[in-house]
């Protein structure tokens, strides 16, 4: 499902991968958050290797000091293993998701502000994806749908999760939606995480998925931009209580 950054050069992969989303936050932070949203998302699988310091730097406008800084707060975390001769690699033995839950149990105000740009954009969105949705695109949709059913690891479940908004953002037929739709998983992957860590969050997701899907067959842009802001609401709530029993252990 995810690429091997050992066989491919970064100039080779996507270009949101050499994109570098900005922030307010500090470029440390916002390297820091990039790459975790590649490993999640598969683009960087358990075990690749990522491209040397010198070309990620460059690759993602970056100093390499600033770099050097994210990759040491991504070792600590232990989403990945620095060792000389051998570059950085994306660990193998560590749990992403718990890794990056364990340390965003402050991140209130991300948050928060993850839920209301999902809930602003991703309806709309899902409204003109039912208007122009082919059946090729429905037969993606579809296959993701059934595999999210199955028995996955948290990573996994979140990787497909990521996949279905993805699929439906390229349905809408507008470049400037699509763009923002893959946005929308480096801006919340952290969320996302929490609402995958416990298999009736996964069953919530899957079921909500269904509803978007079942509205996109039939054509009904109302029913579409209404199943996806109920299930946004129903996520949200996911995490809210998970993140509760996180906070309470």
């Amino acid at each position: 499902m995810h690429r091997k950054v050992d066989k491919a050069p970064m100039a080779a992969l996507d270009s949101h991968v050499r994109t570098l989303p900005r922030s307010s936050a500090s470029v440390a932070d916002d390297i820091v958050h990039h790459i975790e949203r590649l490993i999640v998302t598969g683009d960087f699988g358990g075990g690749d290797r990522l491209p040397a310091e010198r070309t990620l730097a460059n690759d993602l406008g970056v100093s390499r000091a600033a770099l050097r800084e994210a990759l040491g707060r991504l070792e600590t975390a232990g989403l990945v293993v620095r060792r000389h001769g051998s570059g950085t690699r994306v660990t193998r033995e560590v749990p992403l998701s718990a890794s990056l839950a364990t340390r965003l149990e402050h991140a209130d105000d991300d948050f928060e502000h993850a839920a209301e740009f999902r809930e602003a954009v991703e309806p709309q969105i899902a409204r003109l994806a039912a208007l122009r949705i082919t059946e090729g695109e429905l037969e993606e949709l579809r296959a993701l749908l059934a595999r999210s059913a199955e028995e996955v690891p948290a990573d996994e479940s979140v990787r497909l999760d990521v996949a279905f908004h993805g699929a439906v953002a390229r349905a809408s037929r507008n470049p400037l939606l699509t763009s923002l739709g893959e946005l929308t998983a480096s801006w919340t992957v952290e969320a996302r995480v929490y609402s995958h860590l416990e298999g009736e969050g996964r069953r919530i997701s899957h079921d909500g998925h269904s509803r978007i899907l079942a509205a996109l067959e039939s054509g009904d842009a109302d029913a579409a931009q209404a199943a996806m802001a109920s299930h946004l609401l129903e996520i949200r709530e996911v995490i809210d209580r998970v993140r509760s029993m996180a906070a309470d252990d």
